[in-house]
């Protein structure tokens, strides 16, 4: 494959292409992506996602609607730093080039895109889909055949195998019908950014047969499903991308974990899981001496807050929350260094490993999000969402399959699965 090309990356081509209106001539295509996106209901729907913890009352409490917008101003920032220095150090001729313009406002609407296609209770919910059809798909018969026996090889990995990643491209191209079928529309650009993974279920499945150390990242979980096999490859091939990421999505990708690593801490923090010196201990243990030092002076600052305000401050929480807000600032700097760093891999397509990994903070984002997995995410109330999520999912699923199965077909369907299917209907 040839370098890859940064008129190319950020190619506004529609699928299928159109010409554009009018009306239209005093803002860019992308632009119009983010309009689409902000008034579609899937995205409005991520309001009632939490990102971590069960829906509460208390507002600091993340959904993954905040979540999304804090994605997308991380990638933005990332994008504006990365075109900064491209253009600085000259590393592309004047003809190749990236529009910084282009970039910032396709991480921006790929940043408010890329949790769509999560189910309801995470990366949880995955597991349950996934668990649901493995068992039943050997269970559930359509006119005297087991669905096993009728599906093909790809069609039963695409759902043994469920990957939020891959259900988000369903949900874009097939939902939210602005123009004939074609879903939301959006630009090449933008869709493929959110492609975290080129691959479908088949070739995932045989890159695991693979000793964990040959394995290509790029092949962990599948990015597309059968039925959007067709607008992926239509995609790779505006962008240029072919097999390979959009190098915007590497930056999107390390957007995402430090969003998640440092504001799942945040509410932690408030949620009383853990304390200041027990995130000092793991600063310390991360080898991170200018991270202590930043750490242990957010304390004193908190502490002269504390003497000096006629309100109540709480210096140990002043310290926490100065840190985070500050280290993440800082990871975003190093992130777009580590892509500097392997810029030419990168538009090369040789690129395999995660920016943050690479960066100099990678080390210190390791230990905190080991930190963040023992002390918040193994909380009680997570786990007692997980089992209630399951119990959910399962429900749903043998009520909505066995009503959609007679669907498009000469057989009669009852009244309660009609009603089924148009109150399904009613929330997408």
């Amino acid at each position: 494959m040839g370098r890859l090309q940064w008129d190319l990356i950020t190619s506004e081509e529609r699928i299928p292409s159109r010409k554009t209106k009018e009306a239209h001539r005093y803002r860019s295509e992308i632009e119009s992506d983010y309009h689409r996106i902000i008034r579609s209901a899937s995205y409005r729907r991520l309001q009632d996602k939490t990102q971590v913890f069960p829906l509460d009352h208390s507002d600091f409490v993340r959904t993954r609607l905040t979540h999304s917008m804090e994605v997308s101003s991380l990638a933005k920032l990332m994008g504006k730093q990365v075109c900064n220095v491209i253009l600085e150090k000259q590393l592309e001729d004047e003809e190749h080039q990236p529009d910084t313009i282009k970039v910032m406002e396709t991480l921006n609407c790929a940043g408010l895109l890329h949790d769509i296609g999560n189910p309801p209770f995470g990366h949880f919910g995955e597991f349950s889909i996934r668990d649901w059809f493995k068992k039943n798909l050997d269970i559930k018969e359509f006119k005297g055949r087991k669905l096993r026996n009728i599906l093909d090889p790809q069609q039963i990995a695409d759902l043994e195998n469920f990957e939020g990643n891959a259900q988000a491209l369903r949900i874009i191209t097939k939902l939210h019908r602005l123009i004939g079928k074609n879903g939301m529309h959006l630009t090449s650009a933008v869709m493929d950014t959110i492609i975290k993974y080129p691959c479908d279920s088949l070739t995932m499945m045989k890159e695991k047969q693979k000793p964990k150390h040959e394995r290509n990242l790029l092949k962990k979980k599948i990015g597309y499903f059968q039925s959007e096999q067709e607008q992926f490859a239509m995609i790779k091939n505006n962008t240029g991308t072919r097999n390979t990421r959009n190098p915007l999505c590497f930056l999107l990708e390390a957007a995402d974990d430090l969003a998640y690593t440092f504001a799942d801490l945040e509410d932690g923090y408030n949620k009383g899981l853990y304390t200041y010196q027990d995130l000092l201990d793991v600063v310390i243990k991360a080898g991170d001496e200018k991270g202590k030092a930043l750490l242990e002076k957010e304390l004193e600052n908190g502490i002269q807050e504390q003497i000096g305000s006629k309100t109540s401050v709480d210096p140990y929480k002043y310290a926490v929350f100065s840190w985070l807000t500050k280290k993440q600032l800082y990871s975003v700097s190093r992130v777009s260094d580590a892509f500097i760093l392997h810029y030419d891999e990168i538009m090369n397509g040789e690129f395999f490993d995660e920016l943050i990994t690479e960066s100099s903070e990678g080390k210190l984002i390791n230990a905190l999000k080991e930190f963040a997995y023992r002390r918040i995410y193994c909380h009680s109330s997570i786990l007692k969402l997980e089992l209630m999520g399951n119990e959910i999912l399962s429900f749903l699923l043998d009520r909505f399959v066995d009503a959609l199965l007679p669907y498009d077909t000469d057989i009669e369907i009852t009244e309660i699965q009609k009603s089924i299917l148009i109150f399904y209907h009613k929330i997408i």
